[in-house]
């Protein structure tokens, strides 16, 4: 009988990963690790084995989102707020910060990862919806650049209404206007919301062409993400093998 594998260094790395970003494809999770899937499947299944991760089942055919479980976010020992068992008007949403976090993870990028932005008030604004409400909005997430000002991520998959996506807008113009932000990144679900971000932050004062705004849709998202990590696979196979 083959002996199973606990949990490793590089398990617990990705357990960390999970904590701060919250439920995320196996194929995200990968992609941000530097895993083969086959590798991703493996360490999963050594965190569910332990209790620090759980499994949800999404959509036919769009596999399963793994999320850390109280414990598991004990064992990474990051200061998160554990997630909740994802329910289902969340998992596109979810899975899309998810793969947005694996594009800056690839590229390097510090980040202010979801879970850790439910508990940083410096990245929470009022916004007015209508006479006499108002209510709290955070980003997605936050990329950091080093030597320049952050940038403030939102996954913008269903389409709101343009009051509220003005409102949105106008904090993150109000963001980069006192320097709190260096511009405002919309990674958007379809072209037609993309057009709707685009039209919308330019009543607000936010253009394409000022670098205020960036809007990237998920697939391309994706692509860029897993292009990305094929380079640095293939850039350290080189270096292995000129060792």
């Amino acid at each position: 009988m083959s002996r199973r594998l606990g949990p490793g260094p590089a398990t617990v790395e990705g357990l960390c990963w999970l904590a701060r970003v919250g439920p995320a494809p196996v194929e995200a999770w990968a992609c941000a690790m530097g895993w083969h899937p086959g590798t991703a499947r493996s360490h999963a299944a050594r965190l569910t084995r332990a209790g620090w991760v759980e499994r949800t089942a999404t959509k036919r055919g769009r596999g399963s989102l793994l999320f850390a479980t109280r414990l598991g976010v004990q064992v990474a020992e990051v200061s998160v707020v554990p997630a909740p068992e994802p329910a289902p008007t969340w998992w596109a949403h979810l899975a899309g910060c998810a793969w947005t976090a694996a594009w800056l993870t690839v590229r390097r990028r510090e980040m202010l990862a979801p879970r850790e932005m439910l508990l940083d008030d410096g990245w929470s604004g009022e916004l007015s919806v209508g006479p006499g409400r108002r209510v709290v909005h955070r980003p997605d997430l936050v990329g950091v650049v080093p030597g320049r000002r952050p940038a403030a991520i939102e996954v913008e998959l269903a389409r709101k209404s343009k009051a509220r996506l003005r409102a949105i807008l106008g904090l993150h113009t109000r963001w980069i206007a006192t320097g709190r932000s260096g511009a405002c990144v919309y990674v958007c679900g379809d072209d037609a919301i993309r057009e709707l971000v685009v039209s919308q932050a330019a009543l607000v004062g936010l253009h394409l062409e000022d670098g205020g705004l960036r809007v990237e849709l998920l697939e391309t998202v994706k692509e860029l993400a897993l292009a990305e990590r094929a380079e640095v696979a293939a850039e350290t196979a080189l270096a292995g093998a000129m060792r």
